[in-house]
C-alpha cells in the first residue's frame, strides 16, 4: 500500500547516486516523467503497467501536492515523486545507462528572447538524458510551442546515438489522446501538438 512517507523521496542530503533497486524494492524498469503537472500521465501510465516503476519530477508546489495525493489514494507502489530541480537530479543523481525513457510533455517554452536559456532542453541536458538512458531506451516529447520543437529537433538531430522513431512508443500510444492535461487545455484553445519519439542506439 502506498502511504505519503513512500511516495516521496529526496535528494539533496544524499550524495550518492541513487539505486533504483532501494527507492522501489524491486528491479523492474524504470521511466522518469519530468514535469508532471497534476500526474495525468504517469498516474494512468502506472495503473496500465505496473510492471514498471515510475519516477516524477515536478517543481511546482500546488501541483506537486495534487499529484501526491491523487498517488496515494490510488494506492499505486509503482510510483516515486520528486520535488527538485530536474536537470540536476539528472546531471548528478542517475546513474549510467539505467533510465527506460524519459517523459517531457509541454517543457516551460519560455518565448520571450531573454528567458530563453532557461529552457530545459539544450546539449547539455541532451548529453546527460543520452548518458542515463538504457540501450534501446526512449526519450518522448510534445510541445505545443513550433519554434521550440523545431529548436529540441535541431538538438536531437545533432546526436549520434539518438534516432527518430516513426511513431511514438506503443505503452504511450495505447493511452490515448490528451496524456495531460496541458494537452486537454491546449487542444481545446486549438492550438497544434508537436510531438517528437527517439531511441538510444
Amino acid at each position: 500500500m502506498a502511504n505519503a512517507d513512500d511516495v516521496e523521496f529526496r535528494i539533496r542530503d544524499n550524495e550518492d547516486q541513487v539505486c533504483w533497486d532501494r527507492i522501489f524494492d524491486n528491479g523492474a524498469p524504470v521511466e522518469i516523467e519530468i514535469g508532471c503537472g497534476k500526474g495525468r500521465f504517469i498516474i494512468n501510465s502506472a495503473v496500465a503497467h505496473p510492471e514498471i516503476n515510475y519516477i516524477g519530477i515536478e517543481r511546482a508546489l500546488r501541483y506537486f501536492r495534487i499529484m501526491k495525493e491523487r498517488v496515494v489514494r490510488r494506492e499505486l507502489t509503482n510510483i516515486r515523486l520528486l520535488r527538485d530541480d530536474a536537470v540536476y537530479f539528472v546531471e548528478r543523481y542517475i546513474p549510467d545507462c539505467t533510465v527506460s525513457a524519459f517523459h517531457v510533455y509541454f517543457p516551460d517554452p519560455w518565448p520571450k528572447k531573454r528567458h530563453r536559456k532557461r529552457r530545459l532542453f539544450n546539449a547539455r541536458f541532451l548529453d546527460e538524458i543520452v548518458r542515463t538512458l538504457a540501450t534501446g531506451g526512449t526519450l518522448d516529447f510534445a510541445t505545443d510551442y513550433g519554434e521550440y520543437y523545431e529548436e529540441i529537433l535541431a538538438l536531437l538531430e545533432a546526436s549520434e546515438r539518438l534516432a527518430a522513431l516513426e511513431v511514438i512508443p506503443e505503452r504511450v500510444r495505447e493511452l490515448g489522446r490528451d496524456l495531460t492535461n496541458f494537452e486537454t487545455k491546449y487542444t481545446a484553445e486549438g492550438r497544434a501538438i508537436h510531438r517528437g519519439a527517439y531511441i538510444k542506439s
